[in-house]
């Protein structure tokens, strides 16, 4: 009788920790998918203000000119591929 209601009561932890495992498993991806977009977003922020600072504008827009086009056919290629 001992064994039945020890039986019993396993079931429904192997329960709870696998929906805690779960849980813990989906918050832990939240929060590096957060991590991750923060530090997206920095280096935007670093490469877009303070990367260029000491460059003069000029040749910064001539790059930007230059590469724009190259930019745009990488695009435009890649979505033109199909699979």
């Amino acid at each position: 009788m001992c064994n039945a209601l020890c039986e019993c009561l396993k079931c429904p932890g192997k329960v709870v920790c696998c929906c805690c495992s779960c849980a813990c498993k989906m918050l832990l991806s939240i929060v590096f998918s957060a991590l991750l977009m923060v530090v997206v977003i920095g280096l935007i922020v670093y490469f877009t203000v303070f990367y260029h600072k000491d460059k003069d504008t000029n040749e910064v827009r001539d790059q930007v000119a230059k590469m724009a086009p190259i930019v745009k056919r990488s695009i435009r290629d890649y979505f033109n591929k199909e699979y």
